[in-house]
């Protein structure tokens, strides 16, 4: 399919491309998620702002106090041969070949890979099929026809690199027409289907910040997805584990469960029931069984929604076993 008529635009600053943002305007950078949208007349825009020629969003930095400055703008190829993150994190580097394909992780960029839109299958779908329906929340509609009696919508979260970013605890900065803020990445997602993430239309994610981590820390990202490349994930598993190199309890345990919501999704009672112990089978299990229950997969992807439920359980034990391979086996 072609896409639309639009105007291009490529300003050289940050601050010109948010003077430049208007009424149905779109930033882009690497445009593998937005240009199939405007091929399937999901997205329309009327300007398209390339931040390509913006040289400040594509640097990797490194200090002891703030760990990797991360450009948004740095591709998922960049940041797997990166050596500073070779060095200072190859758990994260180790995570792009579970995202897509070799030709979309050179074009894909990790601030595109987080400001992902939600996905379903009900709005996904080229324009023909969905005159077939009414027009659905996140379309503008009234009705969600994947929880029919629900008042809010179901799309989900499918970015692979938001889960593992929490975990290690990062913070992103966002710049905006007269303002700069720097918040958790949690906090960066609104638990909303229509729109995922709290960005403004005149703001922009500029900086990724994962700060450095414990010598004594372990970390792993698992994905269910139907096939090994392309697909978006069905689940995501990440898991970060600090323990106490004297007596190997765990000093602090972060779980986030990614593809299952609207937002990933954090495990604080996880945390609570890692926090103090020493790692076990039985309690990796009640962890896991724990985190189930948080898990809430409806039928809006290509799986059913009771095996990528029953697979949260399987996947957090393999993360948990993975993430402490450095230290001892379980």
């Amino acid at each position: 399919m072609s896409l639309p008529k639009f105007e291009f635009v490529a300003p050289k600053t940050v601050a010109g491309a948010i003077s430049l943002q208007k009424d149905n305007a779109k930033f882009i950078a690497g445009g593998t998620d937005l240009l199939v949208a405007m091929k399937r007349r999901i997205s329309s825009p009327s300007v398209i702002i390339d931040l390509n020629k913006i040289s400040n969003l594509k640097r990797i930095k490194w200090n002891k106090k703030d760990g990797l400055r991360i450009g948004p703008l740095i591709t998922l190829t960049q940041l797997k041969e990166n050596p500073l993150v070779g060095k200072h994190l190859p758990g994260l580097s180790q995570i792009v070949p579970l995202i897509s394909a070799p030709q979309l992780q050179n074009m894909g960029t990790i601030g595109g890979n987080l400001c992902l839109d939600a996905r379903c299958y009900y709005y996904n779908q080229p324009v023909f099929l969905k005159k077939k329906r009414e027009p659905c929340l996140k379309a503008g509609g009234q009705v969600c026809h994947v929880v029919k009696s629900g008042n809010r919508c179901h799309a989900v979260y499918s970015g692979d690199m938001a889960a593992p970013l929490m975990a290690l605890g990062t913070r992103v900065k966002i710049t905006g027409y007269s303002k700069t803020k720097e918040l958790a990445l949690r906090k960066f997602f609104s638990g909303s289907g229509i729109k995922p993430n709290i960005l403004k239309s005149d703001e922009l994610l500029t900086d990724i910040i994962v700060p450095p981590q414990p010598e004594s820390s372990g970390f792993s990202y698992r994905k269910l997805r139907l096939r090994d490349t392309l697909d978006f994930p069905l689940l995501g598993v990440a898991v970060f584990i600090d323990l106490d190199e004297k007596d190997g309890r765990c000093k602090d345990f972060c779980l986030i469960l990614s593809a299952v919501g609207p937002s990933p999704v954090v495990v604080e009672a996880a945390t609570k029931m890692m926090r103090g112990k020493r790692m076990t089978p039985k309690l990796m299990d009640r962890v896991a069984r724990e985190a189930q229950k948080k898990a809430h997969p409806v039928d809006n992807a290509a799986s059913s929604p009771g095996y990528r439920r029953e697979m949260v359980r399987v996947l957090i034990k393999k993360a948990i076993r993975e993430a402490l391979i450095p230290f001892s086996k379980v």
